[in-house]
């Protein structure tokens, strides 16, 4: 990969994934909660160099959609 490549996959997944997700998650029964996946799985195939980045934020998309980490040590709560 060249460095404009690899570049443009962060971009991609930042601004794709992480900024639409980041602030609104969707509800574990929505539409856009499989919308959400299947674009990570695509960003996923389109740049296996960052399988690994994009498996990090989709983790931390959701914990934030279930509620945990919001309070300081509350990250290692069991879900409900």
């Amino acid at each position: 990969m060249t460095n404009d490549e690899v570049a443009n996959g962060f971009t991609e997944v930042y601004n794709d994934l992480w900024l639409k997700y980041r602030d609104r998650q969707p509800g574990e029964t929505s539409p856009e909660w499989e919308r959400m996946h299947t674009r990570a799985a695509i960003l996923k195939r389109k740049h296996p160099l960052l399988e690994e980045v994009i498996s990090r934020m989709m983790t931390e998309i959701v914990e934030r959609a279930r509620g945990r980490g919001r309070v300081p040590g509350d990250v290692y709560r069991p879900p409900r």
